[in-house]
């Protein structure tokens, strides 16, 4: 009996200590929206240089147009550097604009090409952060995860179906994605997302672009902090009930 009770006493010490390890820890996890192409060319050795891999976010009904992701780089990212590949709609639709029908077609499809070319397909991505219950509840027919549009503190248990985002944004600087992952650790997040879509010099018009010199200072402090990076599917299987 004196043996169960020190077995069971150690059980529950290291479960404590596990759980107290997740919560006293942030996470990172980096995701790409859009297939931009510059995320190939651009975002890929640079977090190569460091280890790192991300969640990309495509919408397969528009891989391979101009400035886009083709179907070879997408499997790439995946099969040979361990992305993630997670769903965004056939066509970037808004979809509480949708009928059902469109809804539908647009989730389901989306789902079917990432399956029919064995890529991940176990997160979603609202496009531009919109979604009706009803789009929810056509979402999680064949999605885990659904990835926001909202930056909001993430403490553990993650809740699968509203994983939050930081959207890094063309006026900003490495300095504000790195503030935002120090206010994570001073808020003792579990997690903190921060969402890229292009990687280039010239930021032109785009809302969205951050520059390769201001990426890979993020990638660096990233790495010289002792950051664990990890995707979207990975981060719902360690941090989830």
């Amino acid at each position: 009996m004196k043996k169960i009770i020190n077995f069971l006493f150690i059980l529950l010490i290291s479960c404590e200590f596990n759980l107290s390890s997740k919560i006293d820890k942030t996470y990172i996890t980096i995701t790409f929206d859009d297939q931009d192409n510059s995320i190939y060319f651009n975002a890929l050795p640079i977090m190569n240089e460091f280890g790192f891999k991300a969640t990309n976010v495509i919408n397969t009904g528009r891989i391979g147009l101009e400035n886009l992701l083709d179907w070879n780089q997408v499997e790439e990212l995946e099969f040979e550097h361990r992305w993630e590949t997670a769903g965004h709609t056939l066509h970037h639709v808004n979809l509480p604009d949708c009928t059902l029908e469109e809804a539908e077609y647009e989730i389901g499809q989306d789902w079917e090409n990432l399956v029919n070319h064995n890529l991940s397909h176990e997160t979603f991505a609202l496009p531009g952060g919109h979604a009706t219950p009803r789009d929810f509840e056509i979402i999680l027919r064949y999605y885990q995860n659904i990835r926001n549009s909202r930056d909001f503190k993430m403490k553990y248990p993650v809740d699968r179906k509203y994983i939050g985002y930081f959207f890094y944004q063309s006026s900003y600087t490495a300095e504000d994605a790195i503030a935002r992952i120090q206010r994570g650790q001073s808020n003792r997040e579990c997690l903190v997302v921060l969402g890229f879509h292009k990687i280039k010099e010239e930021t032109g018009n785009a809302p969205d672009n951050c520059k390769p010199d201001d990426f890979r200072i993020i990638m660096e402090y990233l790495d010289l902090n002792g950051f664990e990076v990890l995707t979207i599917k990975e981060v719902a299987e360690r941090m989830s009930n």
